[in-house]
């Protein structure tokens, strides 16, 4: 995998991992398996609606599995993963929105309340940060919905800086809401 170049005309050929170990956790793609212990995290207000994920139930979970996500992982939109330990799922995480020309992606995260407080959230984006950079990334990104402590501090753990304030960015309880946009690059200390 390599970074862009602009003056040959060549992008980014980054790839999404298919798996990353970090240990006892693994993050991977989730498969039809994991639906039904995943579903309740997509239509609980806590943990999706503030992850802004989508509020499908199992049966759409199963269709975005087969005819969405592949090719949205594909076009570099959109990597879902979930995030396991020993066997049993605490939460979920995402690449997203890369971008070949900037060598840059986003990540997202949430926990189910059994796998907060003890680090996962840290470790897993952490690992994930240092794989994207190890492979031509530069820049990684995070959108946390302003009032979002817990998941500022893990940004701020790992030495994300705060940019600034997306307004009305975020989908959040039926609307849109004001995002914190945070950065790390590659060469950051």
């Amino acid at each position: 995998m390599t970074a862009s170049d602009r003056e040959r005309a060549i992008l980014s050929t980054y790839r999404f991992p298919d798996e990353v170990h970090v240990d006892p956790l693994v993050v991977r793609g989730p498969t039809h398996a994991d639906v039904d212990e995943i579903a309740p995290a997509f239509v609980d207000a806590e943990i999706g609606g503030e992850a802004g994920l989508p509020p499908f139930g199992a049966e759409m979970l199963h269709a975005l599995l087969d005819d969405q996500l592949p090719a949205m992982r594909e076009r570099g939109l959109l990597a879902a993963y979930v995030i396991a330990e020993g066997g049993a799922t605490v939460g979920g995480f995402t690449l997203h929105h890369f971008d070949p020309m900037r060598d840059a992606v986003e990540v997202g995260y949430w926990l189910f309340p059994h796998g907060r407080g003890r680090g996962i959230a840290t470790r897993t984006v952490g690992a994930m940060v240092e794989h994207a950079f190890a492979n031509g990334i530069r820049r990684v990104e995070a959108h946390v919905r302003l009032a979002n402590a817990a998941s500022e501090r893990v940004l701020e753990r790992l030495g994300f800086t705060r940019e600034g304030v997306r307004r009305r960015f975020l989908r959040y309880e039926g609307g849109y809401a004001d995002a914190t946009i945070f950065s790390r690059l590659v060469d950051d200390a």
